[in-house]
């Protein structure tokens, strides 16, 4: 059996082809290394997000926060921009901003997992276990493989088992041994969950 393809038939044509290409790619390569290494003192800056990770990156949250301000001035509806303002306003401990601006943005994205996962993680630190499952339900319904929305589930599904168990145990006192028992063994459980969105 033949196994050549016709197109291997111009390969030699090709391999010209290829060849004057890399020529004029390592001459072209060799006038920029000059001009690089003649202007090395010049630092480059990235682009607006680039700069916004970069800061993050070293933890310098009001930096960050002042840059997304300034990009968010001129593209107010930037959706990597405002996540990372919600983001940064929880780092420096302005949670109720940073809810607000999870929950608009969930409205004007509401295809976006993180921006559902991170919105239920809020909802449920203010306790309200109910919202928080809707929003990382919908998080899952975006990215049906996104684990850490199955981790925060997880923790909200437990919140809501020692609700329910305290539910139990108010409505049928006498019976309450039992309830009164699984609710003791969650609380070491409950200590673990929720933790910062991510």
């Amino acid at each position: 059996m033949n196994y050549m393809s016709r197109s291997s038939l111009h390969l030699p044509v090709s391999l010209f082809v290829a060849w004057r290409s890399c020529l004029a790619i390592l001459l072209l390569s060799v006038q920029l290394g000059v001009h690089a290494q003649s202007s090395s003192t010049v630092q480059l800056k990235g682009t607006p997000h680039d700069e916004v990770q970069k800061a993050m990156g070293q933890r310098k949250w009001p930096q960050a926060l002042e840059q997304v301000d300034t990009y968010l001035q001129e593209r107010p509806r930037d959706p990597q921009m405002r996540f990372w303002r919600a983001r940064l306003l929880e780092q420096l401990g302005r949670a109720d901003e940073a809810f607000a601006v999870y929950e608009e943005l969930a409205q004007d994205y509401p295809e976006l997992p993180e921006v559902q996962n991170n919105l239920g993680v809020m909802y449920a630190s203010r306790g309200n276990w109910g919202q928080a499952k809707l929003a990382i339900e919908q998080a899952l319904r975006n990215n049906p493989v996104y684990a850490t929305a199955y981790e925060n589930m997880g923790d909200i599904l437990l919140h809501q088992a020692q609700q329910a168990f305290a539910k139990s145990a108010e409505l049928n006192p006498t019976g309450a041994k039992s309830v009164q028992q699984k609710m003791l063994a969650l609380d070491p459980i409950l200590q673990l969950t929720l933790s910062t969105p991510q």
